[in-house]
Parts: structure tokens; sequence; C-alpha cells
């Protein structure tokens, strides 16, 4: 196995800040740093006499950048190699990779938790009292480096994989916009007020918990991630430590169409889809609601793949009142929302294809998660040096450069 030095940041990159002076007439495009090594964050342009700063740091293809503020949350990337000409705040150091140091292979480094502890660990303080890591500081970390050889090796397997989880996110939106046109294309008939083709809307319990995961027979409450549009995430719940507040009337049963109530994000009000594969005793949360249909009148799968096409979605979220961080509606607004009820055999027609589709995108998510995981583990094994690619994949590479 070949051995890894072990080097400080200040032996294989530079600061390298090119500051520009603050046109008034000037529009500059301005980017940001996303956190857990996300890359780039682009923002809206701004014109020079519309910042208060009298200089802004141009950042360049290829180069290392992170936010001094965000740094404890990972903010750190590798710019694109085809970034035009883009600026930040002098808040965005950016440092140049030397000859010993790929940028591709820093910008993996960025994406790893290790990195993020570190930068973590020199961002001292809580919350908005924490202090910024200076570039200085920054360059104090040490990394575990591979010959250049062996860092190519490994930036061309991580590609090989991330465009392969590319094509299968590119294959997964596809796949999803069908599924919003098949939605959309509901049979018509008559219209009825909500209320009309229901039995009742229940709410959970709101109760004090951590966010503790259940293990397997623990009492469990949903969290409002386990609704997504459409589709019900099984896992995505709390430990319930404490079921005073609970009753056999709050428990999910399989086949309960659920909606989320409220939620922090404005597009996520609404969200709807049947519960599959449920936990026993898994139970309601106080911002998800069950709704109980007429089955003389209206199918839930097909209320479900209704309250989801985008002409209904719109109407609930436009509907949704509170602040900027919590957006909700209520049962009087949702009651009177004005749906096309067709008939039972209709319902079904339409219920058969939206779930043709619908399974084809989890198929496509669980495939995703898969790949990603896969992704994760390959790159922990090859930069804690558990894989070795061998010298012969040189010859590959120089074939196909």
């Amino acid at each position: 196995m070949s051995e890894w030095e072990r080097v400080r940041l200040d032996e294989v990159i530079a600061l390298d800040v090119d500051a520009v002076p603050c046109m008034a007439t000037t529009s500059y495009d301005i980017v940001g740093v996303l956190n857990r090594g996300r890359g780039l964050l682009f923002r809206e342009s701004i014109a020079g006499d519309e910042t208060s700063y009298k200089t802004l740091n141009r950042i360049r293809p290829n180069q290392i950048v992170y936010s001094r503020l965000k740094a404890f949350e990972g903010a750190i990337t590798v710019a694109p190699n085809d970034l035009g000409e883009v600026y930040a705040s002098q808040e965005f150091p950016t440092f140049t990779c030397g000859e010993r140091m790929l940028p591709e292979y820093f910008r993996l480094l960025t994406t790893t938790k290790r990195l993020w502890e570190q930068l973590q660990a020199l961002s001292t303080g809580m919350g908005g009292r924490r202090e910024r890591v200076k570039p200085a500081d920054f360059l104090t970390i040490e990394v575990a480096l591979p010959s250049l050889p062996e860092q190519c090796r490994i930036v061309d397997v991580m590609a090989s994989v991330d465009a392969q989880i590319y094509g299968l996110d590119a294959e997964r939106q596809k796949a999803a916009s069908l599924l919003a046109l098949v939605r959309d294309a509901h049979p018509e008939g008559t219209e009825h007020e909500l209320r009309s083709i229901i039995s009742g809307i229940q709410g959970g319990k709101s109760v004090q918990t951590s966010d503790e995961k259940p293990r397997s027979g623990d009492p469990a409450v949903l969290k409002l991630s386990a609704i997504q549009l459409g589709a019900f995430v099984s896992t995505e719940a709390k430990r319930l430590a404490d079921l005073a507040s609970y009753t056999n009337a709050h428990l999910v049963t399989e086949g309960d169409l659920l909606i989320t109530r409220a939620s922090g994000s404005f597009d996520r009000v609404g969200y709807a889809a049947i519960a599959r594969n449920v936990a026993p005793q898994t139970y309601l949360p106080d911002l998800i609601w069950r709704i109980q249909t007429k089955p003389e009148v209206c199918q839930a799968t097909f209320l479900a793949h209704l309250l989801c096409s985008p002409s209904v979605r719109s109407t609930i979220t436009a509907s949704a009142r509170g602040t900027a961080s919590m957006r909700k509606i209520n049962k009087a607004l949702l009651g009177s929302l004005r749906l096309p009820i067709p008939s039972l055999e209709e319902q079904a027609q339409y219920v058969q294809h939206c779930d043709a589709v619908a399974f084809a995108v989890a198929d496509l998510d669980l495939e995703l998660a898969n790949l990603r995981a896969f992704r994760s583990a390959l790159m922990a094994s090859l930069l804690n040096q558990e894989i070795e690619i061998p010298e012969s994949y040189d010859a590959l590479l120089a074939e196909v450069s």
C-alpha cells in the first residue's frame, strides 16, 4: 500500500484573494457557499451602489472558498472549473491549490465529515456568538495527502459514480414531472366541497420529545417529513417516551390518508400521502391530519393523488396563512376546497395510472438512496486507504484523457 503524507494545508494551498473595488454602475453576480460541502449558492446580482462593501472577492474557477462565519456548518467548496465571473463578500476568502494538491481532490475532501469537524473545532462559541474562522487558522488544518497519480485515480473513480448519480437523478426528475402531469389529468366530475365527501378530519397531539429514532417495537410519533408529496416515509418518526397524551384514536393505521396542516416551508403545506408499511404504535402529531373519506363517494387513494396534483396544490398553498417560518391551513379552508369528483370507476382508473408512475418514482428514489450510500462508503474507504486503486488504472486514465 502506498504511503500518504500528513500535511498542513499551508503546505499545499495558498491564500489567493482577488479583491475588486466596487463600482457604483457595475453589476456583480454574487455567490455564497452552501453547508456540508454542497457547492456554491448563486444569489441575485447586485449593483455596486447597492452594497456597503468597498471591495468584493472575485471567485475564480478551481479555487477553494469557504464562509468565515458559517465554516462550522461545513460551508466550504471548490469552485467549478467552468465558473463564470462571480463575486462574494470579504467573508469568503479564496485559496489556490499548489502543484501537490488537485482542486478536484480537495473538492472531495470538502464533502467529508472529517473536514467539517475540523472547521467546527476552529470556530469557537455558540450560535451567533461563534467566532469566524480566519484564513491563517484554516491553513493549520492537517490532511492526508496521496500522490498526484493516486489523487487522479480517486477523483476519476468518484466522478464515474457521481455521473451515475447525476443520470439517475435526472431520470427521477423526469419521472416526477410525468407524475405531476398524470395527476393533473384527472377525470372531470361534479364539483364538491371537500367537507361533503369526507366523514372527518382528525388531528394528533402535540408532545415534547427528543429527536431520538425509535427502536423496533418502541412507540413513535411521526415527523412532518414522514409526509412527502404523495409518498409516506415510515422511518421519519421520533421515539415516544410518554404515551399519556395519546389514545388508540391517534394511532396511524395502514391505508390512512394523511395531510400536513403546517410546515416551515411554504410549498410543503398540505402534502398528502397514503400511509404504507406503518410500524405498530405509530401516532399522529398535531401538525398532521388524518382525512377519512366517504367510501361510497370518494376513494382515499383517489383523493390523495388529487390533492397532490399541481392545480389543487396551488389552491392549497394559496390558502395557507401564518408567518414566514410557519405556514398553516385550517379545517374550514380545507373543507371548502372544491374538487371534481368523478364516478368510482373513473377514480379507480385514475388511481391506476397515477400509481404506475408513482411506484416508478419510488423505485428510482430507493435506487438513488442506495447509490448515494454506496458513494459515501466508497469515498470513506478510499480516503481511509481501506481500498487502494491499483497503478494499472493509470493506463485507463491515459486512454480517456
